[in-house]
């Protein structure tokens, strides 16, 4: 009981005494002024911003990819164990070394998600 009321204190007493910021409002006029140039900006960068989703998509379902590859690993040891007398250890040991590297690729992927964004293709 003890234990929560000084965590209870020190949460307290860490946000209380922060500010809160206030909220400025923007004049209309000035809104309805920029709203024209705000289109003409969409519409010159939506061939970009297509171009960023798209590229970012694909760099997405790679990560995915490489994620579900990793299960290759489990199931190459399945195959080594069980299906040596039947001929699986070749094949077993592609689906492990596969799966071992799954992970790395999947992280390779994931660190990429930003440049893919940007509209590279990697």
């Amino acid at each position: 009981m003890k234990k929560r009321l000084l965590i209870l204190l020190l949460v307290v007493a860490g946000t209380g005494f922060v500010a809160v910021p206030k909220a400025k409002a923007m004049d209309p006029v000035t809104i309805a002024v920029l709203a024209p140039a705000a289109m003409r900006m969409a519409e010159a960068t939506h061939p970009y911003i297509m171009q960023g989703i798209a590229c970012g998509a694909r760099g997405m379902a790679k990560a995915g990819i490489a994620g579900f590859r990793m299960l290759y690993l489990p199931w190459g040891v399945v195959q080594c164990t069980l299906g040596l007398p039947l001929g699986g250890l070749s094949p077993g040991i592609g689906n492990i070394v596969e799966g071992g590297t799954a992970p790395f690729e999947m992280a390779f992927r994931i660190i990429m998600l930003p440049v893919n964004l940007c509209g590279v293709d990697i």
